[in-house]
């Protein structure tokens, strides 16, 4: 650990002198856990990030830490790792993006979210529950190998248009590695609205169709819904979100997600090729207590095949305290108690302490 931290310094002292902006991020995370009779468990990792830019190109580095607690032993993984260069033209800018990284663009009204991350506050990301592949429509590159050109015309129009196209390694469950293409339209007016619409062909076992909008005209008010359509090998996917954040006062904002998720299965000769229908819930309330303290409640509810007879109905509530202990240190501690319903919630469920410690440079 000492030897990367010293070598990620070293980077930036010699990185400083030929990008305007040089940044490192590290991001602590323990996460105890068991149920609420018992802790016997112990998860740890650390996310490492490095980011050199100037007005018209950069890299960015991430490096994930995942240790064992009960082995003690690490492992050290590149998760992401890209570049991006922006070229002016005549009308517009084209901007060449090539590497291994996530590429969102619609708003997942998850800012109250903090450091908390996945299932203690967004549990689904937009897209289709339990899709292989639409599960996270919105992300262009989901994470994989690509290259994307972006396209982004703001001065001759009442408000910006972008369009990317791209191509992207797509690696999906028993299929080998094949690369595809992908392409996304988005467009914002400021005050008016925020729109994208998204095509991915990863591969020619897998088809994914999104739009989403966002309304900017209603203030105090964040909102994004919208729909994807999925086909994976032959499997009709399909998800309806709606998610909306509203600042009843200025240190006081509720926010609540809602996501309908159905795939059909094109075989059905076992139980894993059943129809799958799910729906999922959350509501948020979040708090501003001080200068450098504000409070988060999370209650979420996700429902599969509607049976609850079969262990599909799953609650869980998140309390969570972040504390923003200096301009560049920020801790976040919270309580995580999940019950399906075979174990109701006068009896044992699942608990978990996750803690989050992010220094930034």
């Amino acid at each position: 650990m000492k030897k990367i931290v010293a070598a990620a310094a070293a980077g930036l002292i010699l990185a400083g002198t030929a990008f305007a902006d040089v940044s490192f991020s590290w991001k602590r995370t323990n996460i105890v856990g068991g149920t609420s009779k018992a802790f016997n468990s112990v998860e740890r990792s650390d996310c490492l990030g490095l980011e050199l830019s100037n007005d018209i190109a950069g890299v960015v580095f991430d490096w994930d830490i995942n240790e064992d607690g009960s082995k003690a032993t690490s492992k050290l993984e590149l998760d992401s790792y890209y570049g991006w260069m922006t070229f002016g033209l005549p009308v517009g800018n084209l901007q060449v993006t090539s590497g291994k990284w996530s590429g969102r663009y619609s708003d997942r009204i998850k800012s109250d979210a903090g450091d908390l991350d996945g299932k203690y506050y967004e549990a689904y990301k937009l897209g289709v529950i339990d899709g292989l592949g639409a599960s996270d429509s919105d992300n262009l590159t989901e994470g994989k190998m690509a290259t994307v050109l972006a396209y982004t015309l703001a001065d001759t129009l009442p408000g910006t248009l972008l369009v990317k196209a791209g191509i992207v390694n797509g690696v999906y469950g028993k299929y080998d590695s094949q690369s595809g293409f992908v392409a996304e339209v988005g467009y914002r007016q400021e005050g008016l609205i925020n729109v994208d619409v998204a095509i991915k062909n990863p591969q020619d076992k897998a088809t994914i169709i999104s739009a989403f909008v966002s309304p900017l005209m209603v203030e105090n008010l964040r909102a994004t819904v919208g729909f994807t359509m999925g086909n994976y090998d032959g499997d009709k996917e399909f998800g309806i979100d709606a998610r909306a954040r509203y600042a009843i006062t200025e240190k006081t904002a509720v926010t609540g997600m809602f996501n309908y998720s159905s795939i059909a299965k094109e075989l059905k000769s076992s139980a894993s090729g059943d129809d799958l229908n799910a729906m999922w819930t959350m509501l948020s309330v979040n708090h501003v207590a001080g200068d450098n303290i504000r409070f988060l409640a999370t209650l979420q509810n996700t429902v599969r095949d509607f049976d609850a007879s079969n262990g599909n109905n799953l609650t869980a509530f998140t309390p969570a305290c972040e504390i923003q202990i200096s301009e560049k240190a920020l801790f976040t501690a919270a309580f995580d108690m999940r019950w399906d319903n075979k174990t109701p919630y006068a009896g044992v469920g699942d608990v978990s302490l996750p803690i989050y410690v992010t220094l930034s440079l």
